[in-house]
Order: structure tokens, then sequence, then C-alpha cells
């Protein structure tokens, strides 16, 4: 499958005029008319993913933080990054990055989160927001939906302790960080993967508790003084599952091999 056809798919399911302004999506890395028959999948693109995608003669990385996020002066073997996207080049792999638009399209990665919890209840799309936009490389014009956070609505009210259990459990992490009392009662649960704390104060009266990460402590302590319950999935942990929702995706309409990369945690416990 051509590169440039797979962009179209992607352009049909993850948007690019839904990212936030501040974002860099799309194909990052690569000549988009090259054939396509393995692909593989990952949250950043480190070393170690550039490895892996050498040694597997991997024609796409897919990742969900972009490759390429300020602007850059240099491309050289003195750093990190220039290393990496040298051996990128020198080996003729593309990278194509998904990142708020893959948080905010309908069916995307809060969608998938959210429904990872396995919660009872009714979903509710925060600001919703829906337009018709043309794809050029479909040569069509599609039908856009997204929605900056997902709300779920309980049936029951449950205890924050056993909604931390049921996070952990689901999301297979082993541990969260929480402001408020364990013991409290909450029925609607607003979710922003990744650093989402800028969007909770947009939502913060119309649920009992926001799960998102990269909490600081100042907002954590705002939060407490005001009552309001958070929960702190960590970073890493609200959005590596991107991989196991991309290879869904993508099995839709790519038939070539797919692998799936999985970092270790950032963070570790002393």
């Amino acid at each position: 499958m051509k590169l440039w056809e797979i962009i179209g798919e992607l352009h049909t399911i993850f948007n690019p005029k839904i990212t936030e302004n501040w974002d860099n999506v799309g194909l990052l890395v690569g000549d988009n008319t090259k054939e396509v028959n393995k692909v593989l999948f990952c949250l950043d693109v480190t070393e170690k993913v550039v490895k892996q995608a050498v040694d597997n003669n991997v024609d796409l990385i897919i990742s969900h933080h972009p490759v390429i996020f300020s602007g850059l002066k240099k491309i050289t073997n003195e750093t990190v990054h220039g290393r990496k996207l040298l051996k990128l080049i020198e080996n003729k792999i593309a990278v194509y990055s998904i990142h708020t638009n893959s948080d905010f399209a309908i069916n995307g990665l809060n969608d998938f989160i959210m429904d990872k919890l396995n919660l009872d209840g009714g979903k509710i799309i925060f600001n919703e927001h829906e337009f018709e936009d043309y794809n050029p490389i479909k040569n069509k014009v599609e039908h856009v939906h997204s929605g900056l956070a997902r709300i779920k609505i309980l049936n029951e009210e449950m205890r924050l302790e056993d909604l931390l259990e049921r996070i952990k459990d689901s999301l297979g992490i082993s541990y969260v960080r929480y402001v408020g009392n364990k013991d409290a009662y909450v029925r609607k649960i607003g979710l922003v993967t990744g650093g989402g704390s800028s969007f909770m104060y947009e939502v913060a009266d119309k649920i009992d508790v926001f799960l998102t990460g990269d909490l600081k402590y100042h907002e954590a302590l705002d939060a407490l003084e005001e009552g309001r319950i958070l929960v702190d999935i960590g970073h890493f942990e609200s959005e590596y599952l991107f991989v196991d929702m991309m290879e869904q995706k993508m099995a839709k309409f790519f038939n070539g091999e797919m692998i799936r990369h999985f970092e270790d945690e950032i963070f570790k416990l002393g």
C-alpha cells in the first residue's frame, strides 16, 4: 500500500484540522510515494523505536507524540534527536504522528481509554464539534466529528477508591495519584488523556472527578481547597494504549505487517 493512501485513510479517521494550534501532526519524515509493507506503532519515537524499526525493515512509524515538535535549526549527530532523525532518513523510514487530533476525534484516544475502564453508564462528548471538510487525497468531502473531553455518567455512584482500582486494573498500571477523599462517591467522570489539566476548569461544573496526567502541585492544591477531585493517571500511562488503538484502526484497511512497541514506564518508584 502506498504511503499516501495510508495518509488518506488516517486523514479520514483523525482529521488534522481538529488538532490544537500548537501541535505538529501528519507526515513529519519521509516520502509519501513509497510502498509500505510494515508499520510500527509507538507512543514516542525513541532510540529504541528507531533501532527496532531499522532491525525489522519497517517502512513507516506511526507515533502519538510528534517526532518533530518545535523548530529545528540543525539535524546533526551531536544530539539524540538529530541522530534519530538522521537514522530514520538514512534508512528511508517515514514517520507519521497523530497527537491531539487522535485525542479529540470521535472514537479516538479519549474514547478508547474511557471505554477501557468498562464503566456502566452513558458517555457525553464535551465541547462537541462537527463540520464538513475536504480530504485532498481521497478527493471527497467528509464529515468530521470531535470533542475536547469525554464525560461518563455512571448508572450508579461508586466510591473514589473503587474507581482508582478500576483505573489501575483496566489500564494495567501500578499506581495513580489523586486529590480528594477516597471515600467520596462519584458519578460524573471527566477524562482527557495526556497532560489535559488545561481543560479541567472547562468541565469542572459538569463532573465529580477529572482524570488526566501531568498534574502540577498548585493545580492539585487549588483543586483540594476548592473541594474538587482529581486523578492523575500519568501522561505515559494514560496514552501508551495509543498503540493498541492504532493497530485496531489500521487493521481495517492495511494488510501488511504491524508491530506494536511499548516503552517501559518513564518514572520509577524509588
